[in-house]
């Protein structure tokens, strides 16, 4: 079994784009695109604000780049979007869920690590400035995609939920993986602090009071 959800989107590139093509010279041009994404990022340190300037550095025309994506947004989503991908890949590498919770929980998140150290250097560049449990709220695909994978896997724990995935969120941040490694950590060691630092996750009290 894998940790993907059974609501979870099936057309991932769809999540970001437009409708996708069966054409493989198709494909090939929106994964260049995205590519571009990666790679003006790479070298200007902060993300692309036309998409003019994607196509520019795909080596395409801005109609064709238009014909692949809505906007400049939708192309940086798309490249976003390559990380959690990844950790599902490895995640179903590693053999998926298992019979034991914890075990499937730590699986994940040492997917989600070895996806971190592959493509997070350049998502941390794009994150953005509203909190993770108000995206998931709003329906980002990208957070919503990410959440249909954590989820199911936080339900079979003992706690909240909702609180475990805030707690999640907050200890595998790309920024935060990155960090740990410079420190010399191992991508074990810091799937396994991510792990003890969830099931460890205090119960929600509500709100402060004045």
């Amino acid at each position: 079994m894998t940790a993907v959800s059974s609501d979870a989107p099936t057309d991932l590139t769809g999540l970001a784009g437009r409708a996708t093509s069966t054409r493989a010279d198709t494909r090939e041009t929106h994964q260049r695109l995205i590519d571009a994404v990666q790679a003006w990022v790479a070298t200007h340190g902060a993300p692309p604000e036309r998409l003019a300037d994607i196509a520019a550095m795909a080596d395409v025309s801005t109609a064709t780049a238009y014909r692949h994506f809505a906007s400049h947004d939708d192309a940086i989503q798309a490249f976003v979007l390559q990380l959690p991908i990844r950790a599902v890949e490895r995640f179903t590498e590693s053999g998926g869920t298992t019979d034991d919770p914890v075990e499937s929980f730590a699986r994940w998140n040492r997917a989600w690590v070895d996806a971190c150290v592959e493509h997070g250097e350049l998502a941390v560049h794009l994150r953005s400035p509203i909190g993770f449990l108000q995206r998931r709220d709003e329906h980002d695909p990208v957070i919503e995609y990410a959440c249909a994978q954590i989820e199911p896997l936080l339900e079979q724990l003992d706690g909240d939920t909702t609180m475990m995935l805030f707690m999640w969120n907050v200890t595998s941040d790309p920024r935060e993986v990155l960090d740990l490694q410079r420190l010399g950590w191992s991508p074990d060691a810091i799937a396994d602090f991510v792990t003890r630092a969830v099931l460890a996750t205090p119960p929600a009290t509500g709100a402060p009071t004045a």
